[in-house]
C-alpha cells in the first residue's frame, strides 16, 4: 500500500482546518488511519499527554497560523532550523511538522511510532512530541521542487529499464506506469492547487520505488548493478521527498 508519511498527512490535513476547508475528524481520520488513537506531549497551554483534536486547537491558541511538512534524512536536513538536537531527532524519524506562527513561534512535532502485533498483523501506537523550534528559512516553491522531480524522473528512467528493476519488484512496474497517469486519485485536502495533488500522487509513488529498489539488492546481478542501482535512485529519491513536502506545504504559497 503506498501512503503519505504521517507528518505529510498531519501538516496537509491540519493546514486545511487551520483556512476552514476541513475539520478536526478530517484530520484525525487521515492521519490516524489504522494506528491506535494518536497522543502527544508537550503542548503549551496543556498538561501532560493530550489527544491530536485537543493538541491543534491549543497550537492555535499559542500563536500556530501554520504547518510545514520536514521529511529529513541523514546528510538531507533539507527544512529544518534547530536547535541540533531536534534535528538530530527528526533526521533519526525521518520527518515532523513545524507549527509556524507570527515572529518566531515555531514548534516541532516529532513522531514517536511503536509498532505491536505479529508480522503482517500489526499496529501502531504514534505519540507525538512538542519542542520548541527555530523557524526555518523557506524551502523550495512547489513549481521548483516540481522541476527537480522531473529532471531526476528523467535521468533515471532509461536507465531503471536498463538495470530492469520491474521485473524483479513487479510493483515497481505498477507504481512507474501510475506515476505517469494524471488520473491517480487525488493524495491531498480539497482546497489544496490540482499541481500540488499531481506532485504529491507522483511523490509518493516515486519515493516507494525507490525504497523498494534501495531496500531489497536481491534483484540485481551483481554487485556494480547494485550500486549503479543506488546511485540513480538516491538522488530520485531525494528530489520526491522535496517535491512531497513542497507540495503538502503548497497553501502556504
Amino acid at each position: 500500500m503506498v501512503s503519505m508519511p504521517r507528518s505529510a498527512r498531519l501538516a496537509a490535513w491540519a493546514s486545511a482546518w487551520l483556512n476552514g476547508s476541513g475539520s478536526l475528524d478530517d484530520v484525525l481520520t487521515r492521519v490516524c488511519g489504522d494506528d491506535e488513537p494518536h497522543d502527544v506531549v508537550d503542548v503549551p497551554g496543556t498538561d501532560g499527554t493530550v489527544s491530536l483534536v485537543a493538541a491543534l486547537p491549543a497550537l492555535r491558541d499559542a500563536g500556530v497560523s501554520s504547518f510545514r511538512v520536514v521529511l529529513p534524512a541523514p546528510g538531507d536536513p533539507t527544512g529544518l532550523g534547530g536547535p541540533a538536537d531536534l534535528n538530530a531527532d527528526a533526521v533519526d524519524a525521518g520527518e515532523t511538522v513545524l507549527a509556524v506562527g507570527a515572529g518566531d513561534t515555531a514548534y516541532a512535532l516529532v513522531p514517536d511510532i511503536q509498532a505491536f502485533g505479529p508480522p503482517g498483523d500489526q499496529g501502531h501506537f504514534v505519540t507525538w512530541r512538542c519542542r520548541e523550534a527555530i523557524r526555518p528559512p523557506a524551502g523550495p516553491s512547489l513549481s521548483e521542487a516540481e522541476q527537480e522531480l522531473s529532471s531526476n524522473l528523467r535521468e533515471a528512467g532509461s536507465a531503471l529499464a536498463k538495470l530492469d528493476v520491474a521485473a524483479w519488484r513487479p510493483e515497481v512496474a505498477t507504481l512507474l506506469e501510475e506515476v505517469r497517469s494524471s488520473r491517480v486519485a487525488e493524495p491531498l485536502p480539497r482546497g489544496f492547487p490540482a499541481r500540488a495533488q499531481l506532485v504529491a500522487a507522483r511523490s509518493i509513488r516515486l519515493m516507494a520505488v525507490a525504497d523498494f529498489a534501495l531496500t531489497d539488492d536481491g534483484g540485481a546481478v551483481s554487485a556494480s548493478a547494485a550500486e549503479s542501482r543506488r546511485a540513480l535512485l538516491t538522488p530520485l529519491e531525494r528530489a520526491a521527498r522535496h517535491a512531497l513536502v513542497a507540495a503538502c506545504n503548497a497553501l502556504e504559497e
